[in-house]
Parts: C-alpha cells; structure tokens; sequence
C-alpha cells in the first residue's frame, strides 16, 4: 500500500511539473516561434527555448544554431578527397528532441 502512495505521489509531481512547464513555456514571447516548428510541441519547445536560452545574439546565423544542435555536417575536404560526416560534437540534450 506505501508503494503505491509513493508511485501515486511521483505521478502527482510529474503532472505538476509539466502542467508548470507548459504554462511559463506559453507565456514566453517566442513561444508561438518555437511552437510554430514542425514537430514541436508545448513541452519539447519548452526543451529548444532552455537549451538555446533567451540571447538572440547567442548564435551569428541560423547555421551557427544548427551546427549547436549537432544537425549541420562536417564537411573535410583535402585534395581530391572530400568527405561528409555527421557531428559528433553537439548538443545532445537539444539533439535527443528531433530532427532540427
């Protein structure tokens, strides 16, 4: 019986968590940018806008964003040889979210 009163708290949390979550999300001003995104919702928008934080000077271009979150190919190039790799190097909590 004390387990599920502790599973039932956990679930509890986890809702007010979210339910918190979705509303500051909402209520930020680049929220309805964010959310406008295919394949983003309330709570893996509210993920992006953590991850890449409210400097809009953070990032120079749109490629710069892109390469953080780990979505731009590194390209090395030497003589006749020219490889296209993904990154490894990126942000794998932004990353984990889909494909940006």
């Amino acid at each position: 019986m004390t387990l599920i009163q502790q599973v039932d708290a956990a679930c509890l949390s986890v809702a007010q968590l979210t339910a918190a979550t979705e509303e500051a999300f909402l209520a930020h001003s680049d929220a309805s940018i964010i959310a406008s995104f295919p394949g983003l919702f309330v709570l893996s928008g509210a993920r992006v806008l953590a991850e890449l934080e409210d400097d809009r000077e953070r990032f120079t271009d749109a490629r710069a964003m892109k390469a953080h979150a780990g979505a731009a190919p590194v390209t090395r190039a030497s003589g006749r040889s020219h490889v296209v790799v993904a990154r490894t190097v990126k942000n794998r909590r932004l990353a984990s979210i889909g494909h940006v």
